[in-house]
């Protein structure tokens, strides 16, 4: 994911407590070849599904949900708050499915106590293996249109997914449920995926992502005569992913070139910015559904889109966001305007926190081994800046607190909701401020707001409220 990545041993001697299980962590596709991948994926297409169609990500109430519960969230007290706030604010009646590891499984059922038990359908993994809570990403859950009376639902899976475990989830469900689990030749995420009326849209990375994979010879696909590259994918994401809807893509024209570092001398403090966490190369966030909501219909009938902006954030709370990479969310912005979607901006916060102080002589050492080479550019620059062996350097992580990642519900039946999470909480109280901020913003678009815990465990993480489940189905 271009800026976003850092070397693992140069990361974790400047951040040494970062979080783990980053929405992001083995985000990048292996350099396999052909041969290798082969080994490693069995491709389990189902040509049963004839006209496949995505499982809305805002039209009709939420009927069933699939979570994913590991045991370091469950036994995290401020993971399992967010857990828990989800489970008790659907409705009863929503049907559940929850994959949890097979030891935390009383936990887990007490925290259903509010539902009707034959409402939730366990999905036990050995303890032994590992899998994260992000459910929205390892998959895209769909239906066959021409079997709509039947009501399965598959999940299908990318050509490859290397994040812990999550490989393993789709096809446990179909052991233990009457989900189907099926795989396309693509590169997808979930949460780099939203589904519109006659529209879906996809976050361009992937789709350059895959088009990469398929001239490198590491999907087992071949153009076909008389058709170009660009074509054939999007046919391809057609037949598999959804026939009926249009493919859109979400993201700049132009990479948006943030370095992986960034130093600052300022009245003799030196700073270490790490801007890029998260950041994608033709997305200002690795994932659109971190920065884009989908709605439904406006008044004037154009498809209402929310999309986040630094500056918002900045202007509400007396911030500056120097990497928020603002033009980037300005562009996609303005082309959904372009293409007569009704445009909403929101606020979205970027922000740092201190990981770490350390000498800059303990810097220059680190950088001067195998693990830090890419480190060395940066100890020049704080050389040229006038930085001694015991000069304090102060480095900054950078990552998002959004808003936009949240779960919609418009629906005839029971009504607009929204289910918001909120991070005006302890250290981050200030932005208590831009809950109240998207509370009312969604008011004032016809939306009950429903709050949820405090979500800054999970954005510090990469992810939010969004991530951590995936829609199985929707009713009306």
């Amino acid at each position: 994911m271009g800026a976003g990545t850092y070397g693992d041993a140069a990361y974790r001697f400047l951040v040494p407590d970062a979080p783990h299980h980053k929405r992001t962590d083995r985000d990048l596709f292996p350099a396999f070849d052909s041969t290798r991948a082969a080994t490693l994926n069995v491709f389990r297409a189902s040509p049963g599904v004839q006209r496949p169609s995505l499982v809305s990500s805002w039209s009709g109430s939420i009927d069933r949900l699939l979570l994913s519960f590991p045991s370091y969230g469950v036994h995290a007290a401020e993971l399992a708050a967010g857990y828990r706030s989800v489970i008790n604010a659907m409705r009863v009646g929503t049907q559940f499915v929850v994959v949890h590891h097979e030891s935390d499984r009383q936990t887990v059922e007490e925290w259903f106590s509010g539902h009707p038990a034959g409402n939730v359908s366990y999905v036990p993994m050995p303890d032994y293996v590992d899998f994260t809570d992000w459910a929205e990403d390892g998959y895209l859950a769909l239906i066959d249109t021409d079997d709509a009376d039947e009501g399965r639902t598959y999940l299908l899976e990318p050509w490859s997914f290397p994040r812990s475990g999550d490989s393993l989830i789709a096809d446990n469900v179909e052991e233990h449920t009457s989900v189907r689990a099926s795989q396309a030749p693509l590169v997808f995420q979930g949460g780099n995926c939203l589904i519109g009326d006659d529209f879906w849209l996809l976050g361009t990375d992937y789709f350059l992502d895959t088009l990469e994979l398929i001239r490198s010879g590491e999907l087992p696909v071949s153009v076909p005569e008389g058709r170009t590259e660009v074509e054939f994918v999007r046919e391809l994401f057609s037949r598999h992913v959804d026939s009926a809807r249009e493919l859109q893509l979400v993201g700049t024209k132009r990479p948006l070139g943030l370095k992986k570092y960034y130093t600052t001398a300022d009245a003799g403090e030196f700073f270490l910015d790490l801007p890029g966490g998260g950041t994608g190369d033709l997305q200002p966030i690795f994932h659109i559904d971190m920065f884009v909501t989908l709605a439904g219909p406006a008044d004037d009938g154009r498809f209402r889109v929310l999309v986040g902006s630094p500056r918002l954030a900045d202007e509400v709370l007396g911030t500056k966001s120097p990497y928020g990479l603002q033009n980037a969310y300005d562009e996609i912005a303005a082309e959904f305007d372009r293409r007569g979607f009704a445009v909403q901006r929101n606020p979205l916060v970027h922000r740092p926190r201190i990981t770490q102080q350390l000498t800059f002589a303990a810097l220059r050492d680190f950088a001067g081994t195998a693990d830090g080479a890419e480190l060395r550019e940066v100890v020049a620059e704080f050389t040229a800046a006038g930085a001694q062996p015991g000069s304090t350097i102060q480095v900054r992580s950078w990552h998002h607190i959004t808003w936009n990642n949240c779960l919609v519900e418009n629906s005839s039946s029971v009504g607009r909701t929204v289910y918001l999470p909120t991070f005006g909480h302890g250290e981050q109280a200030d932005l208590a401020v831009i809950d109240d901020e998207m509370d009312r913003l969604w008011t004032e678009l016809g939306f009950k707001v429903v709050r949820l815990a405090d979500f800054n465990a999970f954005a510090s993480r990469l992810g939010v409220v969004h991530c951590i489940k995936k829609y199985l189905g929707r009713g009306a």
